[in-house]
């Protein structure tokens, strides 16, 4: 196997966890069984075909600037740079500051709605929260920290939070025009 080239980026610990689950089940759905293990940092992740990341890397990676310094200073997840037809990454393996933001939102955005999904439903506003999250993190790769649940609750909360606001807003707003 030849040796790959990896962009390194740093995110939460849960982020970056959760997206190298994400990776792996994409790349073994064929197998039988996938690992459930815990993501290693710098573990190199491939990303899927065709995804937005991918769609981000192919547009905004170049070559390197003569004066190109590492963009992150303690890097904890290692992404492959796909091969694609116009870019080698041999030589377009550069992604520069805003590109790693637009990446890094890209995969914050994926993992808030799946965390929404999952967790704003029905069964699991029946139940207690604490369990739905750590049965969240269980089942997408994330490390069953304390540090990480509390991340996932604040991140859960304010979801919540604005999905009520907006709730109560259209509320008011129907109840008003129907006043009129």
């Amino acid at each position: 196997m030849t040796d790959r080239i990896c962009l390194y980026l740093t995110l939460p610990a849960y982020l970056a966890q959760w997206y190298a689950f994400e990776c792996r089940q994409i790349e073994h759905r064929e197998e039988d069984t996938i690992s459930h293990a815990i993501y290693k940092p710098l573990e190199p992740v491939v990303i899927p075909r065709g995804s937005q990341e991918s769609l981000i890397l192919h547009n905004f990676l170049q070559k390197p600037p003569h004066n190109a310094i590492a963009e992150d200073d303690e890097p904890n997840i290692a992404i492959v740079i796909p091969q694609y037809r116009d870019k080698d990454p041999n030589t377009f393996n550069y992604l520069g500051r805003h590109g790693r933001q637009k990446l890094a939102d890209t995969i914050r955005n994926r993992f808030c709605i799946e965390l929404w999904e999952n967790l704003h439903t029905f069964r699991n506003a029946l139940s207690r929260q604490d369990n739905a999250i750590y049965a969240f993190m269980e089942s997408n790769g994330i490390e069953c920290s304390e540090t990480n649940w509390n991340a996932l609750a604040k991140i859960y909360q304010r979801q919540r939070s604005v999905y009520y606001m907006q709730k109560s807003r259209k509320k008011n707003s129907e109840k008003s025009n129907r006043n009129q």
